[in-house]
């Protein structure tokens, strides 16, 4: 039996992580990852180095992750600590471009 505890989150109001990434930032990933079963077991599943990833809000929940949407749209956390800017660039944030901020 696993020592895996669930908890059920229905509130994410963090915008803000403590690595320094934001809800809505995109991050790329830098090493292929393995998919695998809790078992350790490898799926076939891979994410390869490259693909770009969605920040998205948190919740309060302990320990501090950041949760993420894959490409495939499925959601995933992972450590808000070193390990997570060791796997994934924050790539720059957009900026307003003028023909929207500025209408004629």
């Amino acid at each position: 039996m696993s020592s895996d505890t669930f908890h059920v989150v229905t509130e994410y109001p963090v915008t803000d992580y403590q690595c320094g990434a934001r809800a809505g930032d995109e991050v790329r990933l830098r090493h292929d990852i393995v998919v695998r079963e809790h078992d350790d077991t490898p799926t076939g599943e891979v994410h390869r180095a490259g693909e770009v990833w969605t920040v998205l809000c948190g919740s309060v929940e302990q320990p501090p992750v950041i949760w993420l949407r894959q490409p495939d749209g499925q959601s995933h956390v992972w450590s808000d600590d070193s390990d997570f800017l060791a796997n994934f660039e924050l790539l720059p944030r957009s900026q307003p471009s003028d023909a929207n901020s500025n209408p004629k």
